[in-house]
């Protein structure tokens, strides 16, 4: 009898350190115009955001947690889209609203949301005189704000012509191709990285229209994996062949997707219901669950793929998924979410308030 409350004890004591988990704020990067995303480099040195409505990025180093510089780019007149009342409106091609890197952070792949194409920037500050970029579509101009320097001046960009209203950007693991999600052509834009060609915009749906924005690929380089939030499905590139080899029902409104290291497993973020999915790629099942608030937005994991960071859009929340249990053990308050993105090693959390303006890094503690 006077056994039993000391394992009780520890059983209680094993649960709370299993799920021990504190976000410590490091950093806040105000005045951002309506950040919409935010990924860190695969060296973990740099993070990119994408500020929509300010038609500019910034760069951060991660280290020093100070913007390196800022690029902006001059709107010219071009047709957006009201997602509220559906339809289109007069509005600026060239917003940013996506973004990958490339060769380990040298180079940084930006979608302009209005301007059907993708600009690539070097990181290293290679942008004045790039010799290959006589083979992109098209030059973009742009004016960088170098913070650390205290320096002001003028590039150009290859830009590359891809399909209507382009959203995720997701590089190849092996390099090799950018992936474009094309909102409004059904479609996902392959682009080779080392000739600057969109070389085959791939058809999604059939004679069906769906709606594609999350993308994530295989470790292998060889199939992609698409979320249609119009379309209730994930679509299966097969990028050798570059045709679509299978559609699956997945859920009504699958926005961001992101794959296990194990291939096994794509974790999905159901948009209209609130939920976040643990799908079975092989079975082609949901097989768990978890309601997480109103409209999930995007997701990452932890490197060790323990946690799952949601983006709670309308219920200005970041929460946090056990990946086993698929429970949410945490909450943080956070107005009106929208990008996400866990640092490589696992030690930082970026998060973008889209409509508060702002960015925030936090210490990932366990």
């Amino acid at each position: 009898m006077k056994v039993f409350p000391i394992y009780l004890f520890l059983f209680v004591c094993t649960y709370a350190v299993t799920f021990s988990l504190e976000l410590k704020p490091l950093k806040t990067f105000y005045d951002a115009g309506a950040p919409k995303s935010v990924v860190v480099s695969p060296d973990g040195k740099l993070a990119a955001v994408m500020n929509l409505e300010g038609l500019n990025f910034w760069v951060i180093d991660t280290q020093k947690l100070i913007i390196r510089e800022k690029v902006q780019f001059k709107g010219t007149k071009a047709m957006g889209w009201d997602y509220k009342n559906k339809r289109p409106f007069p509005s600026l091609a060239e917003k940013p609203v996506e973004c990958d890197f490339t060769e380990n952070g040298k180079y940084l792949w930006v979608s302009f949301h209005n301007g059907s194409s993708v600009v690539r920037y070097d990181t290293s500050g290679n942008n004045s005189n790039c010799i290959d970029k006589m083979n992109a579509t098209s030059i973009q101009k742009a004016f960088v704000s170098d913070y650390v320097n205290n320096i002001n001046y003028s590039i150009e960009l290859p830009k590359i012509k891809v399909g209507k209203t382009p959203k995720v950007i997701k590089a190849t693991p092996d390099g090799r191709y950018v992936l474009v999600a094309n909102w409004h052509s059904s479609s996902v834009s392959i682009i080779d990285t080392a000739t600057l060609v969109n070389v085959k915009d791939v058809k999604l749906g059939g004679k069906y229209n769906y709606i594609p924005r999350g993308i994530a690929v295989s470790a292998d380089s060889k199939t992609a994996y698409v979320a249609n939030m119009g379309g209730g499905t994930i679509s299966i590139i097969d990028l050798e062949e570059m045709k679509v080899v299978r559609d699956i029902a997945v859920s009504p409104n699958p926005r961001h997707i992101v794959l296990s290291k194990d291939q096994k497993y794509l974790y999905i973020s159901e948009n209209a219901r609130g939920e976040v999915l643990k799908f079975n790629i092989e079975t082609g099942k949901v097989e768990k669950r978890v309601s997480v608030g109103s409209q999930a937005r995007t997701i990452d994991l932890t490197p060790d793929e323990k946690y799952i960071f949601v983006a709670v859009h309308y219920s200005s929340k970041l929460s946090v998924i056990d990946s086993e249990t698929f429970k949410v053990v945490k909450s943080v308050d956070f107005e009106r979410p929208m990008g996400v993105s866990v640092s490589p090693d696992g030690k930082q959390l970026w998060v973008t308030s889209y409509q508060g303006g702002y960015v925030r890094v936090y210490e990932i503690i366990e």
